[in-house]
């Protein structure tokens, strides 16, 4: 005759917790003090900017993560880039995190920028511009408040390119699909943005 008990599975007291509680404790372990860059960073950048990772509490459990990423995606900005293989990781990160992308509340858009001569003239800056969504269901806004991204000053003249950005932004942000962007849309709308701008600098 077996007399072996079964043991019962082990349950941390954690998800013993209220709902409310639980999503305070995940707001605190997952929301990061700087916002999260989704290519590769470069040396000069890791101190300011933190790498777009799941935080390691999002893989503790089935539980947890269904609970806890969603706290991640809505409360973090995330930051995509509009050129080179910079681009090419951002567009990578939004088709790994697709699923996601319908939560996402603040995104900081990187444009470099391009010089009157020549528009592969290297530079040393880029634009930020900003998108915001109040709910997840509401369309997608531009702030008309803008970053200068660089380790050295101002070229002369960037008030005027950050306005036609915004612009043109928000053209592009018009009506009310753009509520829902998938990963190809949010690629393609940076692409397009990034060409618009050459486009503009070169007439």
């Amino acid at each position: 005759m077996d007399w072996t008990i079964p043991l019962k599975p082990l349950r941390s007291p954690f998800l013993e917790l209220p709902p409310e509680l639980r999503d305070v404790v995940y707001e605190y372990a997952t929301v990061a003090e700087n916002s999260l860059v989704t290519f590769r960073l470069d040396s000069y950048q890791q101190d300011t900017y933190q790498q777009a990772t799941q935080p390691a509490l999002t893989r503790v459990s089935v539980q947890v993560r269904r609970e806890s990423l969603p706290i991640y995606y809505a409360s973090n900005e995330f930051i995509l880039h509009s050129e080179g293989t910079k681009a090419a990781d951002a567009r990578r990160w939004l088709i790994c995190n697709a699923r996601y992308l319908p939560i996402l509340r603040s995104l900081s858009l990187w444009v470099r920028y391009v010089t009157i001569t020549n528009d592969r003239t290297p530079s040393q800056g880029a634009f930020s511009l900003r998108l915001r969504k109040e709910t997840a269901s509401s369309c997608w806004t531009v702030d008309d408040e803008w970053k200068w991204i660089t380790v050295v000053r101002k070229p002369a003249g960037l008030e005027g390119d950050a306005r036609f950005l915004i612009m043109t932004l928000k053209r592009m942000l018009v009506d009310d699909s753009t509520s829902n962007l998938g990963a190809e849309e949010f690629a393609y709308l940076l692409a397009d943005l990034r060409m618009e701008y050459v486009k503009e600098k070169m007439s």
